[in-house]
This record gives structure tokens, C-alpha cells and sequence, in this order.
């Protein structure tokens, strides 16, 4: 299986435009160890983020804190076009060094900030020409140019975060599709990861069946039961890798693994990293 990724994991700023004639589907989930903010230009998608699946039409904004599990699905197969940014906290360290009293970063995290859809044209216009304006030094690294890129992007995440406000304060939806059974399984696979775990072991504990399980937990998600699996494994594996100097084989024999050349496999489908290369590239930015 050939992965796509919509970041880079080795640095600490990306931003991109992808304009698309037909429907997408991100192969797999995604995990960095970086916010995101994701425009929808025009379009819509179907979000996964952590435990929920939301709406995303044209001019909304999708808010994705650090390690949280992600994936976008076609609503359809029509065009589509998005701008998605990535940076890391280190990225804005001297910004924010400035402005101690200020949170450039929390609300990015909340699940009621996952989607920003309660904001008007001249709004969407405005973070859209925000991001324009990243996409534009695209390349230039020059020091005023890099100077530009961060004061932008502190400004922008001011923007949103007090959009973010706005739509709480306005009583705006949060954009959340839930199923009840579906969060039930959630609930059980995040108690249960480590064991062996079967789609025909979690149909027989909900009393439906395997066909309807799969079914239902895929409109619920965007996700099959296996991936969500593999994705609440992999958060449980970075957070080992982060925390202890346990062995890549004993990580994976934690979180769930049958083996460890599978675990190798889908960690690096999720992160873009093998497991060695996170535990370095963690270290370097905790130096």
C-alpha cells in the first residue's frame, strides 16, 4: 500500500494546496506530532478526528491538535480543493517567548474547536487570504521571509482562536456525527487495545453482527474497525516511545501487536516515520 502525506515530519513548518477532480480517500490515518489547520476551499469532506467524524463544507476550518489521530473521506465523488498548514509548538518559540501571558496553542486542541463552521464570508475570505499569503513564501528563506511566515501565523491562530470564541459564544454546532454503538465500541477498544482484538470478538460483545459492525463503524468514521484499532495502538506506542526506553519489540508486544515487523509497518504508514526515526526525531525537539 502506497501511503500520502499531507505533512513533512522533518520540519517544523509545511503548508500545501491540493485542488482535486475527483473524490479522495486518505489511505490511512495520520499522526504528527504537530497542529494542523485545514481550509476547505471548496468541496466537502467527511473529518475523522480522535473518536468523532464531522461535516466539512467549503469555507470551514478543521483544528487538529498534537498527536491527535486524523483522516479525511470523499462525501461523494466531486472535486474538491483544500489548503492544509502544519507547524510545531518550537516552530513559533520566539513569538511566543515575546507573549508569555498569551495561549497561542490550547484551543487547537478542544474538541469543540475541531471545526470551525459558524463564520461568515468575509471571515472565510479572510483566513483563506491568511493562508495565501503562507502559501506565497513558499520556498523563500530569506530571514525577513521567515520573519513574515511566523508573524502570519501567529496572527492567523489569534484569528481563529477567537472565531473559535465567537462560535461558542453563538451556540454554533460542533459539527460531531455520532452513533451511540459506535462510541460504546470506541469506549471498549480504548479499555481493551493491548489484547487481541477481532471483528468478530467485538460484534459477539455488542450482540450485532460483523457485517453490520463493519458497516455501521465505516459511516460512523470514514474509518474500518482495523484502522481505528491500529490508530488508538499507535498513539498508545508513540506514547511509550516518548516516556521509556523500552524496545521497539516490547512496544509493540504492549500496545497489541501480533508482531513487530506489522507494528514497524503501520507506525511508519501513520507517522511517516519508523519507530526508531520518531524516537530520535522526538528527542532532537525535547533537546
Amino acid at each position: 500500500m502506497v501511503s500520502e502525506y499531507t505533512y513533512c515530519p522533518q520540519t517544523d513548518f509545511f503548508i500545501e494546496r491540493v485542488d482535486r477532480d475527483e473524490g479522495y480517500d486518505m489511505l490511512s490515518f495520520h499522526i504528527h506530532h504537530k497542529f494542523e489547520i485545514y481550509y476547505e476551499i471548496a468541496g466537502a469532506r467527511r473529518y475523522f478526528i480522535e473518536d468523532s467524524a464531522y461535516i466539512v463544507n467549503a469555507g470551514s476550518v478543521v483544528l487538529i491538535g498534537e498527536n491527535q489521530i486524523h483522516k479525511t473521506a470523499s462525501l461523494g465523488d466531486n472535486p474538491s480543493s483544500r489548503i492544509v498548514l502544519n507547524f510545531s509548538r518550537e516552530y513559533l518559540e520566539k513569538v511566543t517567548a515575546v507573549f508569555p501571558e498569551v495561549d497561542f496553542f490550547s484551543f487547537l486542541t478542544e474538541e469543540h474547536n475541531h471545526l470551525l463552521s459558524n463564520i461568515s464570508v468575509k471571515q472565510q475570505n479572510h483566513i483563506q487570504g491568511m493562508l495565501v499569503q503562507l502559501l506565497s513564501l513558499e520556498g523563500k528563506e530569506t530571514p525577513e521571509c521567515e520573519a513574515r511566515r511566523k508573524m502570519l501565523l501567529a496572527t492567523l491562530l489569534l484569528e481563529l482562536k477567537d472565531l473559535c470564541r465567537q462560535q461558542q459564544e453563538q451556540g454554533g454546532e460542533n459539527g460531531r456525527v455520532s452513533n451511540h454503538i459506535v462510541d460504546q465500541i470506541q469506549a471498549y477498544i480504548a479499555q481493551h487495545y493491548a489484547e487481541k482484538l477481532t471483528l468478530t470478538g467485538i460484534a459477539s460483545r455488542f450482540y450485532i453482527s460483523p457485517y453490520y459492525l463493519s458497516r455501521l463503524f465505516k459511516k460512523s468514521t470514514n474509518l474500518s474497525l482495523v484502522e481505528y484499532i491500529n490508530g488508538v495502538r499507535i498513539k498508545a506506542a508513540q506514547n511509550l516511545i516518548e516516556k521509556t526506553g523500552d524496545s521497539i519489540a516490547s512496544v509493540a508486544e504492549q500496545t497489541g501487536f501480533m508482531t513487530t515487523a506489522h507494528f514497524r509497518r503501520v507506525f511508519k504508514d501513520a507517522t511517516g516515520l519508523s519507530p526508531q526515526q520518531y524516537r530520535q526525531y522526538y528527542k532532537r525537539i525535547n533537546k
